[in-house]
C-alpha cells in the first residue's frame, strides 16, 4: 500500500512532546508517521486515507523488534493507549486488520508549512 521511498518531516519541537521520554511510545509514534499513507489509498476495497495505514498488533511488534530489543504486543497495546489518550492516533480494529490514523497528519507532514 505505501512505498518505502520518500521522507517524513520531523519538527524539533517533538523534543518537548509529552511522550518523548517514553521510548516505546515515541518509537511507535515515529513508526506510525513512517508507515502512514502520504496519499489516499485502498485496502481490500476500503479507502485508506492519507495519514492512515493498515496493520495489526503482531505486525507492529514484528516491525519494531530486533535481535537486541523486542517490542511485545502488550507493549504495543500500552503505547497505542497512550497515543489514543492524547489524541495523537485513532484506531479502528476489525477481526482481520487494524487501521491506524495519525490525527492531524497534515500538521506533521505539510512541507509547505516549513518552506
Amino acid at each position: 500500500m505505501n512505498d518505502n521511498n520518500g521522507f517524513i518531516i520531523l519538527d524539533r519541537k517533538m523534543i518537548t512532546w509529552g511522550w518523548y521520554q517514553n521510548i516505546n511510545t515515541k518509537t511507535l509514534f515515529l513508526h506510525c508517521l513512517f508507515k502512514a499513507n502520504w496519499k489516499d489509498g485502498e485496502f481490500q476495497g476500503k479507502k485508506i486515507p492519507r495519514g492512515s495505514f493498515v496493520t495489526s498488533l503482531s505486525k507492529l511488534s514484528e516491525e519494531l523488534s530486533s535481535n537486541k530489543q523486542k517490542l511485545t504486543v502488550q507493549a504495543i497495546r500500552t503505547s497505542l493507549k497512550h497515543l489514543v489518550s492524547t489524541n495523537e492516533l485513532t484506531i479502528q480494529a476489525t477481526n482481520k486488520y487494524t487501521v491506524i490514523t495519525v490525527n492531524n497528519y497534515d500538521n506533521y507532514q505539510n512541507l509547505n508549512k516549513y518552506l
